[in-house]
């Protein structure tokens, strides 16, 4: 089985939740045997770069600014036509993967699944599954962001047209699929509830030592300090505890 799987972020040149959650699939899924390639934007490469990780596991790192995109496209749209771009030149020179998964933010797979819908015949046999992460037209208001002034309208419009068409939804929590299922109607049933799956990249225990740093009473947050991962409602519930007395502080670590 030939597995790609498209993505915005891929360590070790990005960190984050997507990131994580794509190497943790890839190696997974390579490890029992199934041929898989990511594919990721980045603009540190020349044009085209893939290098092995091991057996079954190539990584393509591509520069989306050497696609061949229309500049009129704008940034998101942009970027999701050199995905379209870049998938098409894989197919014309290995041949066609089983299926091809993609992250649901900024869109990325639209024009793939655009092609795809037409009957283009280099897309029309694969399956596009669509994995949520972090849709902006969910967590832009949470953040106190208008999802109706541009360009922030277009790139929400391409992710919903993204999960609405894909052959498969996968949604890591019932949470996530209902809070996106509010926006919008999902197009072939309802998404597949799927936790991520999750493995450190050195685990202590295969390292030979014990976790370290770990101190009773030591509270800390380590994410992303934005409102969307509920920070003000984490720093409201420690001052009704602090308010009554509590006396261990808060450690926050994130950008």
């Amino acid at each position: 089985m030939r597995y790609w799987l498209l993505t915005t972020e891929f360590p070790p040149s990005y960190g984050g939740g997507i990131s994580t959650y794509c190497r943790c699939t890839a190696e997974m899924l390579a490890e029992r045997g199934v041929s898989v390639t990511v594919i990721v934007a980045d603009e540190s490469v020349n044009e085209l770069s893939i290098a092995s990780l091991g057996n079954h596991l190539l990584v393509a790192r591509f520069n989306p600014g050497r696609q061949r995109v229309p500049k009129e496209l704008g940034a998101a749209a942009g970027l999701s036509y050199a995905f379209f771009r870049i998938v098409e030149r894989l197919i014309e020179e290995t041949g066609a993967p089983d299926v091809i998964e993609s992250q649901d933010y900024l869109g990325i797979a639209y024009y793939i699944q655009q092609f795809q819908l037409l009957g283009y015949a280099a897309f029309r046999d694969i399956p596009v599954l669509i994995t949520i992460h972090a849709p902006a037209f969910v967590y832009l208001p949470y953040n106190g962001v208008s999802i109706y002034r541009f360009p922030d309208f277009w790139t929400c419009e391409m992710e919903k047209h993204s999960i609405r068409s894909a052959d498969l939804v996968v949604s890591p929590s019932l949470f996530m699929a209902n809070e996106v299922g509010c926006h919008l109607k999902y197009g072939k049933g309802p998404p597949v509830i799927l936790a991520n799956p999750y493995r450190p990249c050195q685990p202590a225990a295969a390292a030979g030592k014990a976790p370290g740093g770990i101190r009773r009473n030591k509270i800390a947050y380590f994410g992303k300090l934005s409102p969307q991962k509920g920070s003000f409602e984490l720093l409201s519930a420690f001052k009704e505890l602090w308010d009554e007395g509590f006396p261990h502080p808060l450690h926050i670590i994130g950008g």
